[in-house]
């Protein structure tokens, strides 16, 4: 794997510049082909203004976003801050945000002495995603118990100061506008080999969904634990025509360098982290993430039992 590697090396460089900014701001063309065919679910351009809301007495809650969260997907940590002199229990949480889905309160619970901190992982719903519909004032809706037992609800003003919330809804309703353009998935693999080495074989199909563009597949990269390549190391990259509505890409996934070391196995937050790079008739590139199926999951898990034997 690691000539094809070399060969794509400066490919990858522009690209992973292209991810920092995007990772930054969660926002990809926001003009672009995605946002044009999305049939109305568009990426924010730019993050709300904060509205002020009232502070609860003896509390405080803030947004924050660990490696963690992004690795399970559709999370973040609310964390709570005791201000007051009085303990209570938080029983569940939930995001109270104009611009998702509102779910239960869920969670585990967590006492909070005076003046302790504690983080807990908050689930979001969907994102809407019209263009005029805001993030703030975003809240963390709480069921919080008394020391007499008795309970209460309570809507604390959701400190974002990385802009947490925003960031996340712009990434969701990104998502929403690419997938609405095209479907892009992954396929079956099956077991090869290339420059001696074991390999698995698949297909990364494009079809054409609201948009109407020539959409090219400009690049694809693995994780820390598996290399996802194109099995033809040709120029320009893969393209599906104006006049078409699907593209079948054959890939190459194989380890990484580090793919084998116990350590990276059992550290790693994403080994099926597989982004993908799209263009609209040449335009600013689109990010996007294949889905891996539990079943694919398992397939890559015993590659490396092979790989690595």
């Amino acid at each position: 794997m690691i000539g094809i590697m070399r060969k794509r090396t400066g490919f990858v460089a522009a690209l992973l510049a292209v991810l920092t900014i995007l990772s930054g701001c969660a926002s990809v063309a926001d003009s672009g082909p995605a946002d044009r065919s999305s049939d109305g679910a568009r990426d924010s351009a730019e993050p709300t203004a904060p509205v002020a809301t009232p502070a609860v007495p003896g509390m405080r809650g803030q947004a924050v976003r660990l490696r963690t969260d992004a690795a399970v997907g559709g999370q973040f940590q609310t964390r709570i801050t005791n201000t007051s002199s009085e303990v209570f229990m938080v029983l569940g949480v939930s995001l109270d945000s104009p611009g998702f889905e509102r779910l239960p309160f869920a969670g585990r619970a967590a006492t909070f002495h005076p003046g302790a901190t504690i983080d807990l992982p908050t689930q979001y719903g969907s994102a809407f995603c019209a263009e005029d519909i805001p993030v703030d004032p975003a809240f963390t809706a709480m069921q919080v118990q008394r020391p007499d037992g008795t309970t209460e609800e309570l809507r604390v003003p959701l400190e974002a100061p990385d802009d947490i919330v925003d960031r996340i809804h712009q990434q969701e309703c990104h998502a929403v506008a690419l997938a609405a353009a095209v479907e892009v998935d992954l396929g079956e693999f099956n077991s090869a080999e290339f420059d001696g080495e074991p390999v698995l074989r698949a297909t990364v199909t494009l079809t054409r969904g609201t948009n109407s563009e020539a959409i090219a597949l400009v690049g694809l990269t693995g994780s820390v634990v598996f290399d996802l390549l194109f099995a033809d190391d040709s120029e320009p990259p893969p393209s599906m025509p104006s006049d078409e509505d699907e593209l079948a890409v054959p890939v190459i996934v194989g380890m990484t360098g580090r793919g084998c070391d116990a350590h990276v196995l059992g550290e790693t937050k994403q080994p099926f982290l597989f982004p993908f790079y799209l263009t609209f008739d040449g335009g600013e590139v689109q990010y996007g993430v294949l889905d891996v199926s539990p079943e694919q999951r398992d397939a890559l898990w015993s590659f490396v039992q092979v790989a690595c034997a």
